[in-house]
């Protein structure tokens, strides 16, 4: 890819963020988002197909990352995971505000929910949640982080990681028949 091309892109995302921080995503159109970046729709449309694609590029990318802290780190606890997940918002508190005033909060939690799932596969092999296990951990992971903004931040990453997983861990176990210590 060209230096060009990763400029437009760089700008045609933050372009987008800065608008869903206002509009809801349905309101922004290609438009809104070319003369907020500074591109032509051609240049856009040279980089994306869509709205839609920029999000799922953008979402991508920071799974990527988010995988790859994940590996450098060695991560390999719920506990780890999820303070790495809080952390996250906490210092980019412009992306779920973003996720939030664009009421793409279903997208986010099916994406988050792919990535949970991703990592219980690669990481935690002795818990296999279901697929509506996952679906249900993921959602009061999400609630959470919702709930965790309005009370803007302030109780640490590390205790609702850690609560979170306690429950998720003591949910399994019991399914799975073991003694609860």
């Amino acid at each position: 890819m060209d230096k060009r091309s990763v400029k437009t892109q760089t700008k045609t995302e933050k372009a987008l963020f800065e608008l869903m921080q206002y509009d809801n995503f349905s309101d922004i159109s290609i438009t809104n988002i070319a003369n907020q970046a500074g591109i032509s729709r051609m240049a856009f449309y040279r980089n994306y197909s869509s709205k839609e694609d920029i999000l799922n590029k953008f979402i991508q990318k920071e799974y990527d990352q988010f995988i790859s802290d994940i590996s450098h780190h060695n991560l390999d606890k719920l506990e780890q995971l999820l303070e790495v997940y809080f952390g996250y918002f906490r210092d980019n508190p412009q992306v779920l505000s973003a996720i939030v005033n664009a009421a793409i909060e279903g997208l986010a939690l099916e994406k988050q929910s792919k990535y949970l799932n991703d990592f219980f596969r690669l990481k935690i092999r002795d818990e296999q949640p279901s697929q509506y296990e996952i679906a249900y951990y993921s959602g009061a992971i999400f609630s959470s982080l919702l709930y965790w903004r309005k009370t803007d931040y302030k109780r640490p990453a590390k205790k609702f990681a850690d609560q979170l997983a306690k429950k998720i861990r003591k949910d399994l176990q019991e399914k799975n028949g073991e003694t609860i210590v």
